[in-house]
């Protein structure tokens, strides 16, 4: 609304949103400029190459008005740009000029890695609003409330500093040497900061706004209640305010198997039993589809066929609970405390990432739990006669190649968008999802 308001448009203005979260966005930029509402449009193809197959009338009437305006309106842009690119291009190609065609993109920095030439040169070209009222919002020297001060505020200390962790940055505060960090999907990590005031210090993240960073507030605070997540301190504007978890992570500090198995198995009863939900997740169908597609992309076409055959088995028939699981249990994200004590981070939103799992049963982390410590069947009947609930065994079975399948799907494509030591270590991290996967299907049965 702030672009749009600033940005000279008027009334005579064809919006496009680009769907879906780009419509939303463009029924703001329409309405504050008194524009009809918006269309949109779907771009497809190739994620770093989309193009449009849109019906060139939608726009006859604005194209031949030579005094409108377009405004095309997504988030963005990423690692391509190409989404608002191939709505330009579309534009162009019935005879637009570029002049006429404004973009509203989400910050003001340019595309990606991944970005044609071609779509740096539409970036430079068209002319861009942004609203810096945002992004204002981490600047030292911001003359409008910033996140340093809405943290002050929050937690009573108003020398306070603030340091970035967000793009994988948190590493530097949990490994003395950086020849050890793990792995980091950066473009999916969420905006997080290190607060400090003196030895205080708290972790800010970006959870959401409204009922989403209620909720998960909520969760966070069930988790410290629990014993198993760090104190929450506040919600601010969106972003989650925690103490500080001084500790080694469980991949510097294993760990004996026994109380390794003893940890995951209450803190994975607790999350079966108090995280509990109605809101729906991907259908073991979806799932399986997925997986098998992953699995062709990443493998071999007989290795899917295999895993497609594993997957039509039939399961039990039980309809199983689902609930909001954690969804990421590599060692480190676990803390081991000097005291001894094991605590979870990042525990609160995985069930609502950038992929299609959503909510499941709890057997889908006990699965995820297998992959990633390699416990035994053996150590597996210990954990679930541990939890004392009724878990049903086929769907870890199902679930354990899903989850293989979608790990090296998500590690793969993140180290595509790598350069260096970064790329190493997540074309790495996918290889330890991919072999595992190998021998699965290599040796299984249908």
């Amino acid at each position: 609304m702030d672009a749009a308001q600033k940005s000279g448009l008027d009334a005579n203005t064809c919006v496009i949103g680009v769907r879906s979260i780009g419509l939303g966005l463009a029924a703001m930029v329409a309405a504050s400029i008194g524009a009809p509402a918006p269309f949109s449009v779907r771009p497809i193809g190739h994620p770093f190459h989309r193009h449009i197959n849109a019906d060139p009338r939608s726009i006859t009437a604005w194209k031949n008005n030579p005094s409108a305006r377009f405004a095309v309106v997504d988030e963005g842009p990423g690692l391509s740009g190409s989404s608002m690119h191939a709505v330009v291009v579309w534009l162009r190609e019935l005879d637009v000029d570029t002049d006429r065609i404004h973009l509203f993109p989400s910050h003001s920095g340019g595309p990606g890695s991944e970005a044609s030439p071609e779509a740096r040169e539409t970036w430079s070209r068209c002319p861009k609003h942004v609203a810096t009222a945002f992004e204002c919002t981490f600047s030292e020297n911001s003359k409008i409330p910033t996140l340093r001060d809405w943290v002050a505020e929050a937690v009573g200390g108003p020398e306070l500093n603030l340091t970035e962790l967000s793009g994988g940055e948190w590493r530097a505060a949990h490994y003395a040497d950086e020849g050890r960090w793990p792995p980091s999907p950066r473009g999916t990590e969420r905006r997080k900061f290190l607060a400090s005031a003196g030895r205080d210090r708290w972790l800010v993240k970006f959870a959401g706004l409204g009922e989403t960073g209620l909720r998960k507030k909520r969760a966070a605070a069930m988790l410290h209640e629990a014993g198993f997540g760090s104190q929450v301190v506040a919600l601010c504007h969106g972003f989650l305010v925690e103490r500080w978890i001084d500790g080694s992570t469980m991949d510097q500090a294993p760990l004996p198997r026994e109380r390794l198995i003893a940890e995951l198995t209450n803190y994975l009863t607790w999350r079966a039993l108090n995280l509990r939900t109605c809101e729906p997740g991907a259908s073991l169908l979806a799932l399986a589809e997925m997986a098998v597609s992953n699995a062709s992309e990443a493998l071999d076409e007989k290795r899917a066929a295999t895993l497609r055959g594993w997957l039509s088995k039939p399961t039990s028939a039980h309809v199983l609970q689902r609930v909001e699981i954690d969804g990421k249990l590599q060692p480190w994200e676990f803390l081991v405390r000097a005291d001894g004590t094991v605590l979870k981070t990042d525990a609160v939103d995985h069930c609502r990432a950038h992929d299609l799992i959503g909510c499941q049963p709890i057997e889908w982390d006990i699965a995820g739990a297998r992959v990633e410590y390699g416990l035994s069947d053996s150590d597996v009947r210990t954990l679930v006669e541990g939890m004392e609930l009724p878990i049903d065994r086929d769907h870890i079975g199902f679930f354990e190649p899903c989850y293989l399948a979608f790990q090296l799907g998500l590690w793969s494509t993140a180290a595509q968008s790598e350069n260096g030591g970064e790329k190493t270590r997540l074309a790495e991290m996918a290889d330890r999802y991919r072999m595992p996967l190998i021998r699965f299907l290599d040796e299984c049965r249908i």
